[in-house]
């Protein structure tokens, strides 16, 4: 069995917190997130293990797998940036791949805020390994007005010592 061993801080994130069916984020592999300090890079970092059921037939980690992981990075982190705890369904994407991806490589996805309106999120993300960037992603999400869901089912793991 394959250990993800995600450096220290990393918290699996449960997406589906005991659903009978499970959903299309579990299926794709194990997800991490740390939360840093306020107003840094480092202040939401989704990150993943890269593993052979993520790859392409060349062995190099699958687009539409950094694809899925930049959509997450772009909901999740820059609502977290602009403090907005609701579902935030994505308008518009468009992704620059820079590098590729290997298995066993720790990838981690971190979002920069560009604008937010009363109804939008603009924002860039970018996946790396390490400190070499393999993909360029802008987002527009949009931010639902009302109470609407909040934000999402996903829980962080934080009862478990290492997932794997």
């Amino acid at each position: 069995m394959l250990v993800d061993n995600p450096p220290e801080g990393f918290l699996r994130i449960d997406f589906d917190r005991g659903r009978s069916d499970p959903t299309f984020n579990s299926h794709i592999g194990n997800l991490y997130a740390r939360r840093g300090e306020k107003g840094t890079r480092d202040e939401f970092v989704l990150g993943f293990r890269v593993r052979p059921h993520m790859c392409n037939p060349a062995g190099g980690l699958h687009g539409g797998m950094m694809m899925t992981v930049a959509d997450l990075v772009g909901t999740m982190g820059a609502g977290a940036l602009a403090g907005v705890r609701k579902f935030l369904p994505t308008v518009n994407m468009t992704f620059d791949f820079v590098a590729p991806a290997r298995v066993d490589d720790w990838v981690e996805g971190r979002a920069e805020l560009v604008r937010v309106t009363r109804s939008l999120i603009f924002s860039n993300i970018y996946l790396t390994v390490g400190d070499e960037k393999i993909l360029r992603a802008s987002a527009i999400a949009k931010i639902p007005s009302g109470d609407g869901p909040t934000f999402g089912k996903a829980r962080l793991a934080r009862d478990e010592a290492a997932a794997s």
